[in-house]
């Protein structure tokens, strides 16, 4: 395979909201390098990148797939990742080996969610961004729609490079404002040259005037000449245009149809001149005392697992984007990450689900390396003789939880180790035991996610059914109390003789539990008061009123007797827990629940519905406060009441909607609500003996 420079290398993320095209788009960038024969068919499962099981059955991509060919003596390695937002984390892992960023919008639907989304993620990681509106063959295509859209939601700096001619069926070519020229497409991609249709010439003009306008801010020289009213050079514009991308500050909006493969090219043209080289990123480590390192060849070992894939007949493949200098297959590398050595193998280029062995990566190239002994997502690999670790990936955290019931006996080893190596692949998913409540719950980013994840269980005879977690209730008590606890057992021999008198009272909430002894003349012996404390904290432990643990509450050991021979360390634990049980009804013990405080992002338009349902869930609205082009709402909620909270809050907000949650305070549950809660605790106890 060819030798690339840095310089001549370009890492592009494809991103925007599911069923934009960006699969199809990755197809017919790579058919135009020559690297397939045609464009695969999504439907038909026949696409490069989209390869797997579960995206051949749900016809969209579920993770990140990567491909390479090259345009203008330019490698490109492009990473198509997933739209919907059950599928985050591959949208995060493939950004973080980017460079750049082609946002593909839906020219029928105009700038969704997942658009808003995927160019927000891009700002925050400084990546130049390129617009293509794709599917200009499709009916109710609207050009000028989308533009008006990307600079509202997006950026005021999103302005078309290009203009379509014709929309919908007529959809046939383009005017290129950077040429100003017309390209009318002949049926396989190619377009001919033409003088611009004459009623597109004025429109053609104007929109290059704002190009210009927009540009020109990056460049001194260029805005010095462009506001005294010179003339520009079509090399000083492309100069702004291209420090502009670079820059984020300026988002060029292309026109393409990636099935009919027109625009396609010129996208390419655009993809190899304005979006960065890696040659001038920068990457900056953690420590004491952090460096930076750009993309040079010859520098220190710098590169980071941005993506982790198992194959069945290939084991674990751990996707690496090298920052910093060559990474040569047959080399030892250090794991900073987890402070250990790793011998590297063979180095692949991955193209869909095909591998080519290379024999190393340069400063900004991406490859993977198979089979290491224990490196995972986000670990940096560097040289042993100059340690440095980059930061780790912010991928968000779980908002859906689902418990795990094995529908066959015996099958929990087995969930276990295969949902082992599907965190191993998406960290956004969480699998873990709940010892408190004797179940195993999944975390995940909805729906969809989980629907997925059971796919992939049953691929390998693996059948699961997923339920409403069980909440991590409380028990506490209102007013103090003091009672007996008198355990006499006489059997024919040596009898059982223990007998304690104990004040209950709460304490604030958060307050745990406290024991103290305050037993005076020997009433109780020494050796007997650890067996009462720890009588007592077993009973906590086991409830009273549903069997959650009970907490906030101060417990004083004033008074009892004893029995010279009989008495015993096992009777007085007995001894304070009958007294445990008389006094927590005594006290007016009563259910505490768990309330989460949410941040809810919400569209304007959106906010009344999210408020009325977060009151509807016993939710406290603490207040607003403008984000972006919504509002940030504020509130406290039971988490009982947030089972599949995510899925709805999409609903009411076509997919705009977004929140975090964490864990505030627990809060007295209402009668009705604690009298159901009870009632089904002491069902599920009968039942389970």
């Amino acid at each position: 395979m060819k030798d690339y420079g840095t310089d001549q290398i370009r890492n592009i993320a494809l991103v925007g909201h599911g069923t934009s095209g960006k699969t199809t788009l990755v197809e017919a960038m790579l058919l135009n390098m020559k690297e397939i024969k045609r464009i695969g068919d999504i439907t038909a499962g026949t696409t490069a990148m989209d390869y797997t099981d579960a995206e051949r059955k749900h016809q969209f991509s579920i993770t990140l797939g990567l491909g390479h060919g090259e345009w203008r003596e330019t490698k490109l390695n492009l990473i198509d990742t997933p739209g919907y937002d059950d599928f985050v984390g591959d949208q995060v892992s493939g950004m973080e080996a980017a460079d750049g960023a082609i946002l593909v919008i839906n020219a029928p639907a105009g700038v969704e969610a997942g658009a808003e989304r995927a160019f927000e993620q891009a700002r925050e990681k400084h990546l130049g961004v390129l617009i293509a509106v794709n599917m200009m063959d499709r009916e109710n295509a609207d050009f000028d729609k989308v533009v008006a859209e990307a600079q509202q939601f997006l950026s005021p700096k999103a302005v078309p490079l290009q203009i379509p001619i014709g929309t919908g069926p007529d959809f046939r070519g383009l005017v290129d404002l950077f040429k100003m020229k017309a390209f009318i497409y002949q049926g396989d991609g190619h377009a001919k040259e033409e003088d611009i249709p004459a009623d597109l010439v004025g429109k053609a003009q104007s929109a290059r005037e704002t190009l210009i306008e927009a540009a020109a801010d990056f460049d001194d020289a260029v805005i010095e000449k462009y506001l005294e009213g010179e003339s520009l050079t079509d090399k000083e514009i492309l100069s702004a245009l291209t420090q502009g991308v670079a820059k984020a500050g300026v988002f060029p909006i292309l026109v393409t149809s990636a099935p009919q493969n027109r625009g396609v090219r010129r996208l390419l043209d655009t993809a190899v001149v304005c979006l960065p080289s890696p040659a001038g990123r920068t990457v900056t480590t953690v420590g004491d005392d952090p460096e930076e390192f750009t993309g040079d060849p010859g520098g220190p070992l710098v590169a980071r697992v941005f993506k982790m894939v198992i194959e069945q007949h290939v084991g674990e493949m751990s996707l690496v984007r090298v920052f910093s200098g060559t990474l040569d297959s047959a080399s030892e590398v250090y794991n900073t990450s987890r402070n250990h050595s790793e011998k590297v193998g063979q180095i692949n280029v991955v193209q869909g689900k095909e591998r080519k062995e290379v024999a190393r990566l340069v400063a900004g190239d991406i490859g993977a390396l198979v089979k290491l002994k224990d490196t995972h997502i986000g670990d940096t690999l560097c040289l042993k003789n100059k340690q440095v670790e980059l930061p780790p990936i912010p991928f968000p955290r779980p908002v859906a939880v689902e418990a795990v019931v094995p529908r066959n006996k015996g099958d929990e080893d087995k969930v276990g180790a295969a949902m082992h190596k599907i965190m191993e692949e998406d960290p956004t998913v969480v699998f873990e035991g709940d010892p408190e409540l004797h179940q195993q719950l999944l975390r995940g980013m909805g729906e969809l996610h989980f629907e997925v994840i059971q796919d992939r269980l049953k691929a390998k005879n693996i059948e699961i059914d997923l339920k409403k977690p069980r909440i991590h209730y409380r028990e506490t008590i209102v007013k103090s109390a003091e009672a007996q606890g008198r355990y006499k057992k006489q059997t024919g021999g040596r009898g059982q003789f223990g007998d304690v008198w104990i004040k209950l009272e709460p304490m604030p909430r958060g307050g745990g539990f406290e024991f103290e002894n305050k037993i005076v003349g020997g009433a109780v012996p020494g050796k007997f008061i650890p067996a009462v404390e720890k009588g007592l904290r077993e009973s906590l432990q086991r409830g009273f009123l549903a069997g959650y643990p009970a907490v906030d509450m101060k417990a004083t050991l004033y008074d009892g007797s004893f029995h010279a021979v009989d008495s015993s360390e096992m009777a007085f634990k007995v001894a304070a827990s009958m007294a445990f049980k008389k006094l927590m009804e005594a006290c007016g013990a009563v259910l505490l629940e768990p309330i989460m405080e949410l941040h809810v992002y919400s569209p304007e338009e959106a906010t009344g519905d999210v408020m009325g349902d977060l009151s509807s869930r016993r939710g406290r609205i603490l207040g607003m406060e403008p984000s972006g082009r919504g509002q940030l709402v504020k509130a406290l909620v039971p988490e009982g009441e947030l089972y599949r909270y995510s899925a709805q809050l999409r609903s009411f907000t076509q997919g705009r909607g977004r929140y975090k949650m964490t864990f505030h305070a627990y809060e007295q549950i209402p009668r009705d609500s604690a009298d159901r809660i009870i009632a089904d605790a002491k069902a599920a106890m009968e039942e389970a003996e």
